[in-house]
């Protein structure tokens, strides 16, 4: 069984602060895959962090959490599902 691919929105990751964003997406972004998310939006790319979930996941709750506290529009996040689809990461 693969490992649960990660992604974080390419445009939310740009948007603000980028230099500490750029921080801690750089190490766990070697290949720079980017995929499409499927929403039909022109910003629906986003870029696969390649590390484990957990890592991922605090990543973008770390972004997030940095988000409510400047009263952002927060990142999107996506989860790879079993059959290779994107879905929102809650």
């Amino acid at each position: 069984m693969s490992e649960m691919k990660i992604a974080a929105n390419l445009a939310d990751l740009t948007r603000y602060d980028d230099i500490p964003r750029q921080c801690l997406i750089a190490p766990v972004v070697t290949s720079r895959e980017i995929v499409r998310t499927g929403t039909g939006r022109i910003d629906d790319a986003a870029v696969v962090l390649e590390c484990d979930a957990t890592r991922a996941k605090a990543i973008i709750d770390l972004l997030r959490s940095y988000d409510a506290k400047a009263k952002r529009y927060r990142l999107r996040a996506y989860q790879q599902g079993p059959r290779g689809g994107w879905t929102v990461l809650r």
